[in-house]
C-alpha cells in the first residue's frame, strides 16, 4: 500500500455547505475508490449510502452535501488498484453556520488621530469597508480600519462585506458609528414635590477628570465649592459623584433669588502619559426660569431690549466691541453698519485684523476686537448671539460706533412664488466637511439657526425648517421656507463654521418671484376683480327695478327682449298682490 494526501489537507467548511475531497495522487486508471468517515463509515464513492455522498473530481474524490457537525474529523481515501493501493487522508473542520451579525453602534470620540476601528469580532479572512461618501477598501485579515483623524463626517452606517472562513457566500452587515465631541451637558431639574433645585453641569464625551465643581449666580460676588457629603444646610452636591464626571447643586426650599442665571465652572485634569496634567477649567451658564421644571423645555424668543451704546474710538486705533447673553452661546457674529458680517476667533497670529474678546462664549461673553478702525466703521454695529441650548431667532444687541471676509451655494438664484416653498442650499467646498452650526441670514435681517431638529413640525416662526434629507454632519447647510412671504424675497446669506476652522464661511442666494407665478398670480387678481365688478353691476341694476320700476337711465330704447320683460312680470306680479291685500 502506497500513502498519498488528501487535498485539501485540512478544510474548514460551515454548516450545510458542501466539501469537496479527493486525493492529490494521480489515480485515473483507479479500479474503485473507497472513503472512510470519522464514524468509521466506509463505502465506495461510485455505490454511496445515500445522496449526500457522491464521486467527484476524475481520480478518487468525494462530494459531501449538507455537512454536519457530525462530519468533523479524519477522512480517509483509498484509491485501490489491480495490485496497489493509495491512501491520503484529510482533516475536515465544521463551522458554525453565520448568517447575521449584530453589534451596538461604535461610538468615537471627536479629533483622535491613528484611531483603529475594529468592524467585527467574527474570524474572516478579508472584508469589503464602505464609509459613507468614501470609497470603498478591502482589508485583508481581521476586518479593522485605521482614521487618520475622526471627524463627524465619517458618521452613519457603513457597509461592511465579510468573508468568512468555511463560508462560500458573503456576509453583509451594517456598524452604526457615531463620532462625539467632548462638552458641558448642562441644565436644571425643579423637584416640586421635595422643593429642591437640582442644576447640573457634566462633562460628556472625555477622558478628562474633575477636580472642583462650583455655582454661582451671575448677580453674586461669591459662589459655592460643593463637593459630595458636604453641606451648608440648604446647597449640595448633586450628581453620581466626580469619577462619573458629574458635576452640580441641589438647592433646597429655593427663594425667588435662586432662580436667574447662574455659572457653573468645573476644574479638569489628565493622564498624559505617565504624568497628571491639569486642563483650562470650563465653565458654562444655566438660566434657571422659576415657572418651568426641566430647563430643556424652555424655547423661548430672546431679543436682548437695551438701549444702544455708543462706543467711541480714535481713528486708525483698535478697538472692540462686547455684548452678552444670559445663556451659554454657542456662536455669536457681529453685522458691520455696512452690512459685513464678522465671526470673531481665536487670535492666531498679528496679522489678524480681529478676533474674539471675552472670557468665554461658555459663560455668555461675546466680544470683537479689531486691529484698527477706519471712518468706514462708524456707524450703527449689531451684535448676534447664538444660545448654546436653543435654536431660533438670535438675541441681538445694538452698538453705535462713532470714529473722531468655505461655504458655497449650490444654486445662487432660487426662483419661486408668494406662499409657495422654496429651498436654500449650501454646501462645503472640498468634500463633506462636518458643520459646527448653520445659520441664514433673510434679506430682511433675521437670523436663522437650524439643523437636523428643526422640522417642518417644529418649523421656526411656523414656516423655517432644516431641509430634509440633509446633514450638518455631511457639510449641508439647507433652509426651506414654506410659505414664502414677500419678505422673504431677496438676497439671503448661508453662513457656517466648518469644523476644525477658525473663521466662518459664507455665500449669499438670491430668491427672486419667478415669472410664471406672478403671471399666475397676477390673472388670478384681475379675473377676480372683473368677477366682482360684473357682480356690482347687476345688484344694482336689480335694486334699481325693484325702487322705481322705470327704465333705467342708460337702456336703449329698443323693443323689449324676452330677457328684460322677465323682471318687468314679477314687478306687476308683486304690485297687484299688494292691491289684493289692501
Amino acid at each position: 500500500m502506497q500513502h498519498g494526501l488528501g487535498w485539501p489537507h485540512t478544510l474548514r467548511v460551515a454548516e450545510g455547505n458542501v466539501a469537496l475531497l479527493r486525493l492529490d495522487a494521480n489515480s485515473t486508471d483507479k479500479l474503485s475508490c473507497v472513503v472512510t468517515t470519522p464514524s468509521g463509515l466506509t463505502f465506495n464513492v461510485q455505490s454511496p449510502p445515500s445522496n449526500r455522498y457522491a464521486s467527484w473530481s476524475a481520480g478518487c474524490g468525494v462530494r459531501v452535501r449538507n455537512v454536519v457537525m457530525d462530519d468533523e474529523g479524519r477522512w480517509r481515501l483509498s484509491a485501490v488498484r489491480a495490485n496497489k493501493t493509495i491512501t491520503g487522508w484529510t482533516e475536515l473542520y465544521v463551522e458554525e453556520s453565520t448568517t447575521s451579525y449584530s453589534a451596538p453602534p461604535i461610538s468615537l470620540k471627536d479629533g483622535q488621530t491613528e484611531m483603529e476601528v475594529e468592524l467585527t469580532t467574527l474570524e474572516n479572512s478579508y472584508c469589503l469597508v464602505s464609509k459613507p461618501f468614501a470609497e470603498s477598501s478591502l482589508v485583508p485579515g481581521q476586518c479593522s480600519v485605521t482614521l487618520d483623524r475622526t471627524t463627524r463626517a465619517i458618521q452613519g452606517n457603513w457597509n461592511v462585506i465579510l468573508g468568512l472562513p468555511g463560508h462560500v457566500a458573503e456576509l453583509n452587515i451594517q456598524r452604526l458609528i457615531s463620532v462625539e465631541s467632548e462638552r458641558l451637558d448642562v441644565g436644571y431639574i425643579y423637584d416640586r414635590t421635595e422643593n429642591k433645585l437640582n442644576l447640573y453641569c457634566n462633562i460628556v464625551h472625555t477622558s478628562k477628570n474633575i477636580t472642583f465643581c462650583r455655582f454661582q449666580k451671575t448677580t453674586d460676588s461669591f459662589g459655592y465649592n460643593v463637593m459630595d457629603g458636604l453641606s451648608d444646610g440648604r446647597h449640595s452636591y448633586y450628581g453620581g459623584g466626580f469619577d462619573q464626571k458629574q458635576c452640580g447643586m441641589t438647592i433646597e426650599n429655593p427663594v425667588a433669588q435662586d432662580f436667574g442665571t447662574w455659572r457653573c465652572s468645573l476644574g479638569l485634569q489628565m493622564w498624559v502619559g505617565t504624568h497628571i496634567v491639569p486642563q483650562t477649567p470650563m465653565q458654562a451658564l444655566i438660566s434657571v426660569a422659576q415657572n418651568t421644571q426641566n430647563s430643556r423645555v424652555v424655547r423661548d424668543l430672546m431679543i436682548a431690549e437695551q438701549n444702544i451704546r455708543t462706543v467711541f474710538v480714535q481713528a486708525e486705533m483698535p478697538f472692540t466691541l462686547t455684548c452678552r447673553a444670559g445663556v451659554s452661546l454657542a456662536y455669536c457674529w457681529f453685522q458691520h453698519p455696512n452690512g459685513t458680517q464678522y465671526t470673531p476667533g481665536q487670535q492666531v497670529n498679528e496679522e489678524q485684523t480681529f478676533w474674539y474678546t471675552g472670557e468665554s462664549l461658555q459663560i455668555g461673553d461675546c466680544g470683537i476686537t479689531f486691529s484698527h478702525v477706519t471712518s468706514d466703521d462708524a456707524g450703527r454695529w449689531i451684535c448676534h448671539m447664538g444660545p448654546r441650548d436653543q435654536l431660533g431667532v438670535e438675541i441681538t444687541d445694538s452698538i453705535l460706533l462713532r470714529v473722531t471676509g468655505p461655504l458655497a451655494a449650490v444654486e445662487k438664484e432660487v426662483g419661486t412664488g408668494i406662499g409657495g416653498l422654496a429651498t436654500l442650499n449650501c454646501h462645503t467646498a472640498n468634500g463633506n466637511r462636518p458643520l459646527d452650526y448653520c445659520r441664514f441670514l433673510s434679506p430682511r435681517m433675521l437670523g436663522l439657526r437650524v439643523d437636523e431638529s428643526v422640522t417642518a413640525d417644529s418649523a421656526i416662526l411656523n414656516r423655517y425648517y432644516f431641509t430634509p434629507g440633509q446633514s450638518l454632519d455631511h457639510g449641508e447647510c439647507s433652509l426651506t421656507i414654506n410659505p414664502v412671504l414677500e419678505e422673504d424675497i431677496g438676497v439671503w446669506s448661508c453662513a457656517a463654521l466648518i469644523n476644525q476652522e477658525a473663521l466662518e464661511a459664507r455665500d449669499h442666494i438670491r430668491l427672486y418671484i419667478d415669472g410664471s407665478a406672478t403671471q399666475l398670480s397676477t390673472a388670478g387678481i384681475v379675473g377676480m376683480s372683473v368677477g366682482l365688478a360684473v357682480l356690482l353691476v347687476a345688484l344694482v341694476g336689480v335694486l334699481w327695478y325693484r325702487r322705481f320700476g322705470f327704465a333705467l337711465p342708460w337702456r336703449r330704447s329698443t323693443a323689449t327682449t324676452s330677457e328684460n320683460a322677465f323682471p318687468m312680470a314679477a314687478r306687476v306680479s308683486s304690485d297687484s298682490s299688494s292691491l289684493d291685500s289692501q
